[in-house]
């Protein structure tokens, strides 16, 4: 007998369709998620507790205890931070669309999104998925320096993205979007400046860290560098939901 999604699992489940979604009643939940709906409602309840869901009039939302524990999820903590002025930068000289994208254990998403002048057929949001073949995508799995793509991958639309070394292997890019058929190439030069820019600050931010009393104690306690107490609310999420058992039995 299929013993059901496990509870942890279909907690995430619901912060995923909330993020999709923007915000949803418990009946849109229900429906989501082919849960029980005593189920999503004891969930959503646990989940609120911790700050990783809220609750506005009939509507459930993402907490903001969820955007405390995103800011410290290392190499993207202290990319995204490092990257915020470049990337601003690189917006207010062109007219394009910026995105800085990076890998995880699923897929490359975006890490950060700046919109441009010239509005685009869709709209991209931070922790999206980047789009299969665009110049993004092929940055971060081929390992390439470089990539451009002249309306390849979506029709009428062109970027270009540049590597970022990261620390560890880790993977990073800058990208810029046009909605035009050939991206300009005169994009390119400030490009690979903004790209070059985040990695000096990269690396003079991880050179100031080893230095930092609080992250050599880290080190001593064999804890992962970085590592600080926000981590702590997973903990919280895990042993909150997790008290009340597989979330595919019902409680009247």
């Amino acid at each position: 007998m299929d013993p059901g999604p496990g509870v942890i699992e279909s907690a995430f489940g619901l912060l995923e369709i909330l993020r999709a979604f923007g915000r949803a009643r418990l009946t849109d939940l229900t429906h989501e998620s082919d849960l029980p709906r005593t189920t999503v409602y004891r969930l959503l309840g646990q989940l609120a507790a911790v700050g990783a869901v809220e609750r506005v009039g009939a509507h459930y939302r993402l907490g903001p205890g969820l955007l405390a524990l995103g800011q410290h999820v290392s190499p993207m903590e202290r990319l995204r931070a490092v990257a915020q002025r470049p990337l601003i930068e690189l917006a207010a000289v062109t007219p394009a669309h910026v995105g800085l994208v990076t890998t995880t254990s699923r897929s490359p998403i975006y890490l950060e999104v700046l919109r441009g002048r010239d509005r685009l057929p869709f709209r991209r949001e931070p922790g999206e998925p980047v789009p299969a073949r665009s110049a993004g995508e092929r940055v971060l799995t081929s390992g390439v320096a470089m990539a451009i793509d002249d309306s390849d991958s979506i029709d009428g639309v062109s970027c270009a993205a540049v590597a970022i070394p990261l620390p560890g292997g880790d993977a990073a890019a800058v990208g810029v979007v046009v909605p035009m058929p050939r991206l300009p190439r005169g994009l390119l030069a400030p490009l690979r400046t903004t790209a070059n820019h985040i990695a000096t600050l990269l690396a003079a931010h991880t050179q100031a860290r080893r230095h930092d009393p609080a992250n050599q104690l880290a080190s001593h306690l064999a804890l992962p560098q970085g590592v600080e107490a926000p981590w702590f609310v997973v903990g919280r999420i895990a042993s909150s939901v997790r008290a009340n058992g597989n979330p595919g039995q019902t409680h009247t």
